[in-house]
């Protein structure tokens, strides 16, 4: 069975990767170049010990357009900070650029917004965003109505959720349950956490894949996950559904790690599929 699933995987990832550079060659046609940033989040975690300034940066990619040349003159795309943002300009972060638009150069084919984070002052546990939007880029250009947004989450907060748990996941569109007695979920860095398995695979690593699972972050009990190849090694990608409730129960005594619900997307050419994922931990 697990043979038959493997070779089922693989099959699938091959037609999604075909998939995948149709649409690439799709993307780099004779039209307008294609702007957008490269994440659609991203989440940034310090503790009381950070008490310096921090420097982050976020791409802007061309990611298509004009036969997937690079362009032969500078690309000027202007940006602004949504008014729903929490997080406070001059105070909590500062954009370091110029005015409010940044240059892809020509020949090239990104730019960095980069920005500094002063974790000092933010509030304990209580996370805050950053929402930049992009506008309309300099002649013979657009923006990706589906990267034009970006939103960075900044957050003072402890994490301590790594251990063995209990876990069950759901294959939402047929309701099949899978369980796994002995998820470990490992620590990479400070709220950065990797699971032993991805929704109901957990020998990815035997075809050549660097990991079983994925990468999530802890931010203030708040799940995200960011989206990344499955396995780190096919095109299938895997992304948390933003939407659903994705949160880490503490104990109400304690504070230690009670149960973690994660709700997450593994795309196929066959369609998408959405699981939900329930950890217990032993």
């Amino acid at each position: 069975m697990k043979k038959f699933k493997i070779i089922a995987l693989m099959l699938l990832s091959v037609v999604a990767l075909l998939s995948c550079v149709k649409d690439d060659a799709e993307d780099f046609g004779s039209g307008p170049y294609v702007i957008g940033f490269k994440n659609l989040q991203g989440s940034y975690i310090y503790t009381d010990n950070d008490v310096n300034p921090v420097q982050i940066s976020e791409p802007i990619n061309l990611i298509g357009g004009s036969n997937g040349t690079t362009a032969l003159e500078n690309i000027v795309i202007p940006f602004t900070v949504d008014p729903s943002s929490t997080a406070i300009a001059g105070t909590d972060y500062t954009i370091n650029v110029t005015g409010t638009t940044v240059t892809i150069p020509a020949g090239t084919d990104f730019v960095q917004i980069p920005i500094t984070v002063n974790p000092v002052v933010l509030p304990g546990n209580t996370p805050k965003t950053i929402i930049i939007n992009l506008g309309q880029p300099n002649a013979n250009s657009v923006v990706s109505e589906a990267k034009k947004t970006i939103t960075i989450t900044i957050a003072k907060c402890e994490s301590d959720i790594s251990g063995v748990y209990a876990l069950s996941v759901t294959r939402l569109d047929n309701g099949v349950v899978y369980s796994f007695p002995n998820e470990v979920i490992t620590e990479l860095s400070l709220g950065v956490y990797e699971t032993s398995t991805s929704g109901p695979y957990d020998d990815l690593t035997l075809d050549g894949a660097p990991r079983n699972g994925f990468i999530f972050k802890d931010v203030c009990q708040s799940v995200v996950i960011d989206e990344q190849n499955l396995g780190d090694f096919y095109s299938n990608l895997l992304f948390g559904n933003p939407t659903e409730t994705n949160e880490i129960v503490l104990h109400p005594i304690t504070g230690i790690v009670t149960t973690i619900t994660m709700n997450y997307t593994i795309t196929f050419a066959a369609g998408n599929r959405k699981f939900k994922a329930v950890y217990t931990k032993l």
